[in-house]
Order: structure tokens, then sequence, then C-alpha cells
């Protein structure tokens, strides 16, 4: 959306009181997206009163899904656009900046006649991208939408069913982004395993990964959101073979526990998923492995959940983020008898989270001595602080960097020896700039 609306000569600012235009793009996933959708939503239309806000957006999942209950509760917002619409913003823009204002009943009329909903299964839209300046990692959507039918899940009445990226215009991108300065790219869908198999182009998952090594320059090109039965020896021996590809698996389990997964429509039993842990760690003995569990999902039972409490100890995950069940409408899921309080929600909740802790902090331990490429991402007072090849952007933990003194250049790789590990980071000293 950024790069259309950039190519119409609209100025890009990064502060909301200031802007005239103010998009929200909203997710709801789970309820606590949903929420904190609606808080951003409500936050901006302040604006119109305390800012210069004269057109509020709102883009993505919510508007989708929820664009009637949206209107009618915050009247404020002048325009939606649904998750296959993104590049009518232009368009949309252009008719809500053309309507008076003042003549209500005319701004109504032009609503009426741009809708800018469903089509959730047509292709990835193709634009170029708007790179913030100084950016040296970000996101490149490889597929789109999802098959999988987990019965806990509203991911695909939003976003429609599996469809890949055509190769070429991945790489159009990626070019792009090379000669921009990016230096780490993260492939995201709901799921990139299957990544191809709907095309005819020969691309599967691997062999993208292999051109992609083998063609640009990116240092780091790290996977993210792969389901477990799509991780393929394949797929493990091309990681292995290309240093740039981060050995570094985002693998969303949701449970561990064998009666639980059936109920949530996942493919995988316990055995098969500890032998796929099994196997990653011996042919990658230094990959870093990151999941999801859901907790409170309908019907889990108290032995259900120490169950899986054991076997998060018995597969030491080095990342495990939780969610709690949230009852989400139109699935299976949310009819199911034994619903799960909020309480005990929470209290499983702290459970996992105080195992996960532990296993952390252990798990970090292996790094003391090594010497790791850190990307610098910035400096609080005299401390810089950046990732390592296990730290994904936004979600993991962080490397805080002893820099001896020496001026560290913010988005440039630097060695960096570690002599100590926290529970979720890494504290090291500086050895010297990285090179490739």
């Amino acid at each position: 959306m950024l790069g259309l609306i950039e190519e119409k000569n609209y100025a890009i600012i990064d502060d909301p009181q200031a802007a005239e235009i103010i998009i929200v793009n909203t997710c709801c996933f789970i309820q606590s997206a949903k929420e904190q959708s609606i808080d951003y939503i409500l936050e901006y239309v302040e604006y119109k009163n305390s800012g210069s806000c004269q057109l509020l957006i709102v883009a993505g999942c919510m508007a989708e899904r929820y664009h009637q209950e949206l209107a009618a509760e915050i009247p404020e917002v002048d325009g939606f656009l649904g998750v296959g619409h993104f590049d009518n913003i232009v368009e949309l823009l252009t008719h809500l900046e053309a309507t008076d204002d003042i003549d209500q009943q005319r701004k109504e009329k032009k609503q009426d006649e741009h809708q800018y909903f469903g089509d959730i299964d047509k292709a990835i839209i193709e634009a170029r991208r708007y790179i913030r300046a100084g950016t040296v990692s970000t996101f490149v959507r490889i597929s789109e939408g999802c098959d999988h039918g987990c019965t806990y899940c509203v991911i695909p009445k939003i976003r429609g069913k599996y469809r890949s990226r055509r190769s070429q215009e991945i790489f159009n991108e990626l070019q792009v982004l090379q000669e921009k300065g990016i230096k780490e790219i993260v492939l995201i869908g709901q799921d990139i395993a299957p990544y191809g198999c709907d095309l005819d182009e020969g691309f599967d998952l691997p062999e993208l990964l292999k051109k992609i090594a083998t063609t640009f320059d990116f240092t780091w090109i790290r996977m993210m959101y792969l389901y477990p039965e799509g991780i393929t020896d394949k797929l493990l021996a091309t990681v292995k073979q290309h240093p740039a590809i981060c050995q570094y698996f985002d693998i969303p389990l949701q449970h561990l526990n064998d009666t639980v997964l059936k109920r949530m429509g996942r493919k995988m039993s316990y055995a098969q998923i500890s032998e796929l842990i099994g196997k990653i760690r011996k042919t990658l003995p230094d990959a870093v492995l990151r999941t999801s569990i859901i907790t409170g999902f309908p019907g889990e039972t108290a032995d259900q959940h120490n169950d899986l409490i054991k076997k998060i100890k018995l597969l030491p995950f080095d990342h495990l983020g939780v969610f709690k069940y949230s009852q989400e409408e139109n699935t299976p899921a949310a009819e199911f008898e034994h619903q799960i309080t909020e309480d005990e929600k929470e209290q499983r909740y702290n459970d996992i989270m105080i195992t996960q802790q532990t296993i952390s902090h252990a798990n970090k331990q292996r790094f003391i001595g090594k010497t790791l490429p850190v990307l610098i991402e910035g400096a609080e007072e005299e401390t810089y602080f950046g990732r390592f090849y296990g730290d994904a952007p936004e979600i993991d933990g962080t490397v805080f960097v002893d820099s001896n003194d020496t001026p560290l250049i913010i988005g440039n790789f630097y060695s960096v020896k570690i002599v100590n590990a926290l529970e979720y980071d890494l504290i090291g000293d500086i050895e010297n700039e990285f090179t490739k």
C-alpha cells in the first residue's frame, strides 16, 4: 500500500498526529489482536480532533471481516479496504478526497459505490515496495492463504486458500531490496513449507531458497512459519549447504498431546513431531527452534495440560510462544463442549511460561564462548544491541554488545564473542566487523 501511495506523490510521515490521512492495517486472528486493532483505531479517531487527520482508513483482516460492525460502531472511519484489495488504496483515497465532507449524504453514497471486500483468493498483489531509509531487515511474502483447516483457526475464511507467489515476481522484488541495501530478508506466509505446490515452475521451497542464496547477496535469509509436516530432508540439506540461510526454524505445533492435537485438526502426532525435532537437531546441531502453543483449548484436561508441560521439557525449544485459546466465531472449535474458563487459561499459560523460562536459560548457555555475527540495531547509553541468527525480528531475544568504546554502525554486522546468557538474551563483546 505504501509503495502505491508513494508513487502518487503522497508524503509518508512517521507522526500520526501530523498526518492528514491515517491507514490502520488490522489483524483479527484472535481476540487480543482484534482488541489491539480497535484500540489503535480509536486512538487515531482522536486525531481528527486533536491532530491533522482528515481521512481515516481501516484495512486488512478486520476491514474484511467486520467492516459493517465497525462502520456502525465507529462512524468516524471514512473507508475500508479488505485483504484482497490492497491495490485499490489509491482509488479509495481518490474517491474519498473528492467527497465533500460537509455533504454527508453524498459521502455515504460514494462509500456505497466503492466497496472493497471479497476476492480473498485473488493472486498476491504485485507492487513496488516502500522501504524506509535505513532499513536493513524486511519481510518478503512468498505465499498467501492456508488450506490446513485447523479447527480453531479463522485464517482460511479471511485470507483465502493457499496461493504461492510466482518465483520471478519474488526475484524481482529481491533485486530491488538488494539494491536498497537490505541485508536480511524474512520469507513469510501463513505456511511457507508448501511453497510451489500450486505452481508449475519447478520451484519448491528448497529450490527457491537455493536460488536466492546463490543469486543474491543477502547476509541472512530467514524462514518463518513452517508447518512441521512440510519440513523435509531436502529442506534441511539445503539449509545446511548454504550459510546465508539462517539455521532457524519457526514451527507452530500448537500442542504436544495427541488427543488435543487431533481435536485441533493437526496432522502430526507427538511421536512424529519428536522424530522431526530430533532429525533437525542431528542434521543442524546449531539450529535454533521456535514454536507456538495454544493453551486452554476446549476439552483440554488437567492431565493433558500436564502432559504438554512434560513434553515441552522433552523437546526443549529455544523460543516458545504461548497463546490462550480464543473462541473465534465460525470455527468448529468455537462450538466444542467444555470451553475452558479464562482463569484456568491464565494459570496454564503461566505454567508453560515458567517452564519455558528455565528451558530458554539453559539453551542459551550453549552459545557462551562462541563468536557470532550480530546485526546491530540500536544503542542505549553505552550499550549496543542487536540480533544473531537465532533471533527473528520483533519476537525473539536480544544480543547486548559491549563495543569496548568502539563506535558501531547501526545496521552493520559485527563478530561478537558471547560471554554471558540470560533467560532470553545474550551478552557479548565486540571482536571485529563481520564479513561474509
